[in-house]
């Protein structure tokens, strides 16, 4: 029987090509679709999972409140770990160090090789146990030994041509290191990417601040004796908090704060617990140095997006099965008087639309293998074949052919098997409108809704990150080349020649330095205002992020004072100014800030008088408010960091001299350290890499998903076209004119398009504005997105509906009507 039904199938498949290549080519697409981001879906659903004591470990975070700031951060302090490793339900603790921009050299061939790394972790020798990672040479005791050093792979044969690289040599910014372990390259689904690991203890600026529970520097990760769950992990949450009220009073006390006075007034200083199998999509709202914290909502957006476009493909299937229904009615009238029960009939249509499913489904495994390296170049992932046949993957993939199936034929199968004989004698001749006209309306209505619905979050999502990226951000980040590796030179005094020189340039109109950049980073730490003469309360303390440059800094990045004045050259006065913003001044609590002083507790309560209040600048993306932001001047060593930029504002359409110019004097200053740079705009556009990443892939989507509609209702508009050839005739015969007919064959398509629309739009509102609420800074959701998006879905299915409509009022009456 089986094999009848495939018979059968197979010719009708053959008899109406058209009909059969758009309902294979809508479902290969949509199941290519669903292929690709269920890929996607389970590698961001796996993160770190490949470490074999995953779900015994979790990340230490620091739920704070300090004044009106507040903020859960994985930035914890140097003490935390010991501290934590001394309850009975954790194994062991490890703390990670980030060491910025290495320079890591290797001379022991004949020529040496030198590159600027900022992929290097100070760790604790537990570190390799916690985790676990596979080591190819070594073992966990790795860097039990001071000047010990770690490699991965990739880092091994790039700087020794071989993974075999044991007892092997490297500097790091000149202090020599012994390889003692070479440790397996890490997928790209971990939370931690490193090239090299260090031990802490040779890194004394860690080791300095073991007291502090406010220098929040260090990353701290704790893995339990047990299984992480709810109720373990609450357990010793309820713990802490008089850990830390025994421990960290002390600490701020020594810069001149009390830390239960600070309770008292409502701050908070909780330490929480975050399961690492949950921190790569779990806490999108997270503050850490991690680069790969990712959105939940945003991966399971996306994998729904695969689905959505399967099932527009089956829509295809089910309006064209149902539209031509007529064309089979007698078909099932002739079956039934020759004794084939319902059940029979049924199983004959399932097998028709499991046959096309099946096809799409071999064709959809060679078009996903083929298109993998455009996808990767898409989400910036090297996905390999392997990924897309893993367990997890196929576990799906496999059953979509029968749902598809089962879904896209079920429905017509049912309808086309309930006629009784007589009646299916007397339909065969009858129009496709019948009764499921009012059902295939709505799934035309629905295929455009989604489509519509994507195309206006594409449409936000461009105008936000267009927004992001060329917004003044209260600077002119335009034309302004940064230049690493700035704590490499020898001295401050040879640091400022190379400045002086860069600035003598013809191209070149300003040139700072400073410890960092907007986009880049910047310190922070608590400061205390001065209550002053002042009659209303300033705050106690405030958190600000600062810089600290020179007097070349404003005017290179264009910022705006708006009171008081810039640092002057050569005043030995300004080590003790700063310069605050507008944010800083409000959240003080200020009216007159000139003038005004605060304290430093973090050195000796080193004191700064304001001297300056400069408009309001971003530091970072605009998905985070405005910090409270200062500047102080280099003289005023105030903190130590490794962070050390130049910035230099070039004319307009001369970057490419410039960069020739400044490679050429940097050999000549620091010939050992290589020449890396980078300019303002790119370094902001980066902050937005992964929105950018996942506009593109739902632009894709989008396209794919518009594509499969269009392609649907053109089908239809055909058949509904042929279906009306002796109407169109005595149409034309009485003197209709071409644009009439082509009106008339395309306003039932577009009156659907145009309610699609009225659905979409709330819909699709309802979700921008939920996707927005996660940027500080973000645009209005204005009438005009909705107009145009509108617009261009009409304009599409007018395109789509009415070339097929303007075809067939072409079509001579004489020949329309003979062929009735």
């Amino acid at each position: 029987m089986i094999t009848n039904y495939l018979k059968l199938a197979f010719r009708n498949a053959v008899r109406q090509p058209f009909y059969t290549l758009v309902n294979v080519v809508g479902l290969t697409i949509g199941m290519v679709a669903c292929w690709l981001l269920a890929t996607y879906y389970f590698h961001e659903k796996q993160y770190d999972t490949f470490l074999p004591p995953a779900n015994r470990i979790a990340a230490a975070a620091l739920d704070l409140k300090m004044g009106d700031t507040e903020g859960v951060t994985t930035n914890t302090p140097p003490p935390l770990g010991m501290r934590l490793a001394e309850y009975p339900e954790v194994e062991m603790t490890a703390r990670t160090f980030a060491l910025g921009d290495v320079l890591i050299r290797q001379s022991e061939g004949a020529e040496s090789i030198v590159f600027s790394e900022s992929n290097a972790l100070a760790v604790d020798s537990t570190f390799l146990s916690l985790f676990e990672f596979s080591m190819v040479q070594g073992d966990k005791n790795a860097l039990n030994a001071p000047l010990s050093l770690v490699l991965t792979e990739k880092m091994a044969q790039k700087y020794f041509g071989t993974t075999q690289a044991m007892g092997k040599s490297l500097s790091l910014n000149d202090r020599l290191f012994k390889v003692t372990g070479v440790v397996k390259d890490l997928p790209t689904n971990a939370s931690l990417n490193f090239g090299f690991l260090a031990p802490i203890k040779d890194f004394r600026v860690v080791e300095n601040f073991m007291w502090s529970w406010i220098w929040l520097q260090v990353d701290t990760w704790v893995k339990f004796r047990q299984p992480l769950t709810e109720t373990n992990i609450t357990a010793l949450e309820t713990k802490l908090p008089a850990m830390v009220r025994k421990h960290a009073p002390s600490a701020f006390q020594r810069v001149g704060q009390n830390f239960e006075e600070q309770l008292k007034r409502g701050d908070r200083y909780d330490i929480r617990l975050l399961p690492l199998t949950k921190l790569h999509l779990g806490y999108p709202q997270l503050s850490s140095r991690l680069t790969t914290i990712g959105d939940g909502n945003q991966v399971r957006m996306l994998a729904l997006g695969g689905l959505i476009i399967l099932l527009l493909a089956c829509v295809n299937f089910i309006n064209l099965s149902t539209a031509r229904s007529m064309k089979r009615v007698k078909e099932v009238g002739v079956r039934k008087a020759l004794g084939s029960s319902k059940g029979s009939l049924v199983g004959q249509f399932l097998v028709e639309s499991s046959l096309l499913s099946g096809v799409a489904f071999l064709l959809a495994a060679v078009a996903t293998w083929s298109v993998l390296p455009l996808f990767n170049q898409l989400t910036q992932i090297a996905f390999t074949p392997d990924a897309l046949f893993s367990m997890e993957v196929m576990r799906i993939i496999v059953a979509l052919p029968i749902i598809t199936g089962l879904v896209a034929g079920l429905y017509p199968a049912l309808y086309l098997s309930r006629f009784k004989t007589t009646d299916s004698m007397k339909k065969s001749t009858g129009s496709a409108n019948g009764g499921f006209s009012l059902v295939r309306s709505g799934l035309v209505v629905l295929q455009f809704s989604v489509a519509i619905v994507l195309m206006l979050g594409v449409t936000a999502m461009y105008r936000q990150l267009y927004f992001g990226q060329h917004s003044k951000l209260g600077m002119e980040k335009e034309n302004v080349l940064i230049i690493k590796n700035g704590r490499h030179f020898a001295n401050l005094s040879e640091r400022e020649v190379f400045r002086q020189q860069l600035k003598q340039l013809p191209e070149v109109t300003e040139a700072t330095h400073s410890t960092f950049l907007p986009s880049l980073g910047s310190f922070g730490d608590f400061y205390e205002p001065e209550q002053g003469e002042q009659a209303n309360a300033v705050v106690q303390n405030l958190p600000i992020s600062s810089f600290m440059t020179d007097e070349h800094f404003v005017p290179t990045l264009k910022l705006e004072i708006i009171a008081g004045r810039n640092f002057r050259p050569n005043s030995p006065a300004d080590s003790a100014s700063v310069i605050l913003n507008e944010t800083a001044v409000k959240a003080i609590g200020w009216k007159n800030p000139i003038g005004k002083w605060m304290r430093y507790p973090g050195n000796a309560n080193q004191r700064f008088q304001v001297i300056g209040v400069m408009r309001d600048f971003h530091l970072g993306s605009v998905r985070t408010v405005i910090d409270p932001t200062a500047l102080f001047h280099e003289s005023s060593k105030t903190y130590r960091t490794w962070g050390s930029y130049l910035a230099v504002r070039l004319q307009l359409g001369t970057e490419k001299a410039t960069i020739q110019k400044a490679t050429d004097m940097w050999k000549r200053a620091i010939p050992n350290v290589p020449f890396e740079y980078d300019f303002l705009d790119a370094s902001f556009a980066n902050l937005y890499r992964s929105e950018q990443h996942t506009a593109s892939i739902i632009m894709v989507f989008t396209g794919l998903a518009l594509f499969i509609g269009c392609l649907g209702l053109f089908a239809l508009a055909l058949f509904m076209s042929e279906q009306r050839t002796k109407e169109i005739g005595i149409r034309k015969a009485l003197g209709a004119s071409v644009f009439s007919v082509t009106a008339l064959l395309s306003k039932d398509f577009l009156k659907l398009v145009a309610i699609a629309l009225l659905i979409a739009s709330p819909i699709g509102y309802y979700l921008i504005d939920r996707w927005l609420a996660d940027f500080a800074y973000r645009i209005d959701i204005g009438w005009g997105m909705f107009v145009a998006t509108g617009a261009a879905a009409l304009l599409i299915a007018l395109l789509t509906v009415g070339y097929q409509s303007f075809k067939t009022a072409l079509t001579n009456p004489v020949k329309a009507l003979k062929s009735e």
